[in-house]
């Protein structure tokens, strides 16, 4: 099987500023056997005209440096990998030293120049949001993310609609990104449930990400478009068994499927009595299925053996050897 979708639990600012909720959901994210969590670590003050939406919600969400560290190292503990979204140099410059394992450019930053100029000189894996950019938007991120040291670059689907409407998720991009751009692509969920997650693998998603939360029904912040730990919990088991579905992309005949050639493949046989010495005709042989683990000679090759004398005695049915 291809190697496995790299699964991200984004908790985001659903913790609502409370380490202790932060570690609950990293812990629960853990249960759920993701490979990582992310958080969105934004200094209001530096990112958001004061008054504006976004400024009171991250405001009210803000986890101190040591807070954040405390986070890291927990889930370090429960054997996640962890990073963050950060939209100033001065976060992303503290951050930078709790050494995340990759850096996320969201859809809002990804035609912040300056900033993804500085993360992809930190020589992290780069994870682009292409929720709100056009192609020309995404080929002058990726130049600017490749000419500042960057090589780990995944582009991510998703579209920047909370939640999604099923009309708006178009897997089919999965596919046009890859080809366009030569990169990785994964899918940043927020449509409802799972099932875009789910076609997502088949549309070839390398990296899945989907917001978490402890309560969905919870106002605010991204409860909305998150989901539980039982809901977590089974998207990270459908992306499984969309993997074992998809399979390897090279056609192979695996061990069972030899077994079922050995039951259902035809051999060439003799339709009628031959006699040592008589010549085989389309009146004496023929194809068919044979008992399970005999074989003989392909179905391709009974015209080698049209007109040639047998050399030996064959009754109805019985398998013709090579000659």
């Amino acid at each position: 099987m291809e190697n496995c979708a790299y699964i991200i639990a984004e908790i985001g600012i659903n913790h609502e500023g409370s380490l202790d909720a932060c570690k609950s959901m990293i812990e629960a994210a853990a249960r759920c056997n993701v490979d990582a969590v992310k958080l969105q670590t934004v200094d209001a003050e530096e990112n958001y005209v004061k008054g504006t939406e976004s400024y009171n919600i991250f405001k009210c969400a803000e986890l101190t440096q040591e807070e954040t560290s405390k986070a890291f190292d927990y889930a370090r503990e429960c054997n996640l990998e962890i990073f963050t979204t950060a939209g100033d140099a001065n976060t992303v410059n503290w951050v930078n030293k709790l050494n995340p394992s990759h850096w996320k450019i969201s859809s809002g930053l990804l035609t912040h120049i300056p900033i993804i100029e500085h993360i992809a000189s930190l020589g992290k894996p780069l994870l682009l949001s292409t929720g709100m950019s056009d192609a020309r938007e995404i080929g002058l991120a990726i130049e600017v993310a490749k000419s500042n040291g960057a090589v780990d670059i995944t582009l991510l689907q998703c579209t920047s609609i909370y939640p999604t409407p099923t009309s708006e998720i178009n897997l089919s991009a999965i596919g046009w990104l890859k080809e366009k751009y030569g990169l990785p692509v994964g899918f940043s969920d927020h449509s409802d449930g799972d099932d875009a997650v789910f076609l997502s693998i088949a549309a070839g998603a390398s990296v899945i990400e989907k917001h978490f939360s402890l309560d969905v029904n919870r106002s605010g912040f991204d409860h909305r478009v998150s989901l539980d730990e039982a809901g977590m919990k089974k998207m990270v088991e459908r992306v499984r068994l969309a993997e074992a579905i998809m399979g390897d992309k090279e056609k192979k005949i695996s061990k069972e499927v030899k077994v079922a050639r050995g039951r259902f493949l035809r051999y060439i046989v003799a339709t009628a009595a031959i006699q040592e010495g008589e010549l085989f005709t389309k009146k004496n042989v023929g194809v068919k299925r044979t008992f399970p683990g005999c074989s003989g000679i392909r179905p391709e090759d009974i015209d080698n053996i049209l007109g040639r004398v047998s050399d030996r005695v064959y009754k109805i049915d019985d398998i013709i050897l090579a000659h």
